[in-house]
């Protein structure tokens, strides 16, 4: 039977077996004193750790292995492994919310629309394996840094190291994150748009293939954007919110607790500042007159070596 389902080019069964045996060893082993919770996530994470970084690179190799690339390119052996490696993934990862997080309607459909593209792309019109991969490389390129940040996040309220870890990986995975995903994304699809609206791929690629792929596509681009516009969000208000902490702990004002701050620094002349209003120019006069403690440095040394740049 595996003889015959490698003959067909069904890979997509055994890959599926290869996940789903991924899954439940994480589930019932490696994560079973984990919560409820976690132990779902972390098993989801495990085979997306297996299905991503090897995604983006088998991805890689089979485009620039195929001399004939190109938008209206037909598939080769290569790119319709990789789809099937990518489909088995999904399927799984489908099964996960479905089975345990029903209520996550946004992945739900996430992943229900990213399987129509592959597999209308792998089984329906044998073309177009080009625009589907490169558009797998895209969105898998940070898969590695996204699941140990993932990760790192869920445990970094009991573990201190998973904390650092968070911390440190957060801004350049958010930058990476938002070139890819806001910059170089949109282009390739852009130029795919193109491509096919010219009619360059008539009678290879049906309108309703390659416009249903374009919509589905942009649709995850821009919940992508949202996402991750969120997450920077997120991150400056939690490191303001630590500075504020500190300025409430100690009676400071904020602007007063940065103003005395700058001018302990022995190369500091003097601090420029922006007072529209009577109280912003008492709490700037009032700065110089404040000496901190070592307990008040400490702390914002504690939370810089936290977040050396507040404002990313």
């Amino acid at each position: 039977m595996g003889m015959l389902l490698l003959q067909q080019d069904w890979l997509v069964f055994p890959f599926f077996f290869f996940f789903l045996s991924i899954y439940l060893f994480g589930y019932l082993f490696l994560f079973r004193n984990k919560n409820p919770k976690i132990r779902t996530e972390f098993s989801s994470c495990l085979i997306s750790l297996f299905h991503g970084t090897p995604a983006a690179i088998l991805g890689a190799i089979a485009l620039f292995s195929d001399p004939n690339r190109g938008f209206a390119a037909s598939n080769t052996s290569f790119q319709k492994t990789v789809l099937d490696y990518s489909i088995a993934y999904f399927v799984t990862d489908l099964l996960h919310y479905v089975v345990f997080i029903p209520g996550d309607v946004l992945f739900i459909a996430h992943h229900l629309a990213t399987l129509f593209v592959i597999v209308t792309c792998r089984y329906v019109v044998s073309h177009g394996a080009f625009s589907v991969v490169v558009l797998l490389v895209l969105a898998e390129v940070t898969s590695a840094c996204q699941n140990t940040w993932t990760l790192a996040g869920a445990c970094r309220l009991e573990n201190r190291f998973a904390a650092r870890v968070y911390d440190a990986l957060s801004p350049p995975f958010y930058v990476v994150y938002t070139v890819v995903r806001g910059f170089v994304g949109p282009y390739f699809v852009f130029r795919m748009v193109v491509f096919y609206a010219s009619g360059l791929a008539s009678g290879l690629v049906p309108t309703w293939v390659w416009v249903s792929w374009a919509v589905v596509v942009f649709s995850a681009i821009g919940v992508s954007i949202l996402w991750v516009y969120s997450r920077w969000v997120e991150l400056i208000r939690e490191r303001r919110t630590e500075y504020l902490d500190v300025a409430k702990t100690y009676g400071l004002h904020p602007v007063s607790l940065a103003i005395a701050f700058v001018l302990r620094h022995p190369l500091v002349a003097s601090v420029v500042f922006g007072a529209t209003k009577s109280w912003q120019l008492r709490e700037v006069l009032n700065a110089c007159k404040i000496k901190l403690t070592s307990e008040v440095i400490e702390e914002i040394n504690k939370i810089h070596s936290r977040f050396p740049n507040p404002c990313p």
